[in-house]
C-alpha cells in the first residue's frame, strides 16, 4: 500500500530548512539594525555594559554569518559564532534582566531556543542529512 506521506530524509531536510530559515530570520532582524546605525547600536551596548563598539561589529557578524547560513555556506563556524553572540547576549543582557524581573523571561527564553537551534542545525549539514563526523562515530559505535 502506497501512502502519501513524506519520507523522514525529505521531512527532516524540510524541517531543517524551515529551523534555519527562522533562525537567519531572527538573526537578520536583530542584526541589520546594529549594522546599520552604528552611533544607536552603540549606545545600546554601553547601556548593557559592555564598550559601544561591540554593537556595530556584533550587527555586521550577525548579518555576514546569517546570509552565510542561509545559503549553506561556512554552515558549522556560522553556527559556532551565532551559539557565542548568543551565549553572550544571554550572560550581559537577558539573564541579568530576568533575575531583576522574572516577569522578562521572553527574550532569555527566545535566545536560549536559539542556541538549541544553531546546536540541531550543527548537528547535520545544510542539506539535512547527519554531519560526517557524526556519521562516522554513529558508524563506529555501532561496530564497538
Amino acid at each position: 500500500m502506497k501512502t502519501n506521506t513524506l519520507s523522514n530524509s525529505k521531512f527532516q531536510t524540510y524541517a531543517l530548512l524551515i529551523l534555519r530559515i527562522t533562525l537567519v530570520a531572527v538573526f537578520l532582524y536583530h542584526g541589520l539594525p546594529k549594522a546599520i546605525f552604528w552611533s544607536a547600536a552603540a549606545e545600546k551596548f554601553v547601556g548593557f555594559g559592555l564598550p559601544g563598539f561591540l554593537g556595530p561589529i556584533t550587527g555586521i557578524t550577525e548579518v555576514i554569518l546569517s546570509v552565510s547560513l542561509l545559503f549553506g555556506r561556512f554552515w558549522r563556524i556560522s553556527n559556532l559564532v551565532l551559539i557565542f553572540i548568543m551565549a553572550g547576549a544571554i550572560a550581559t543582557v537577558q539573564l541579568p534582566k530576568f533575575l531583576a524581573d522574572t516577569s522578562q523571561v521572553a527574550g532569555l527564553e527566545r535566545d536560549l531556543l536559539m542556541i538549541v537551534g544553531h546546536l540541531a542545525l550543527l548537528a547535520f549539514n545544510p542539506k539535512g542529512t547527519l554531519a560526517k563526523e557524526t556519521q562516522r562515530e554513529y558508524q563506529s559505535s555501532e561496530v564497538n
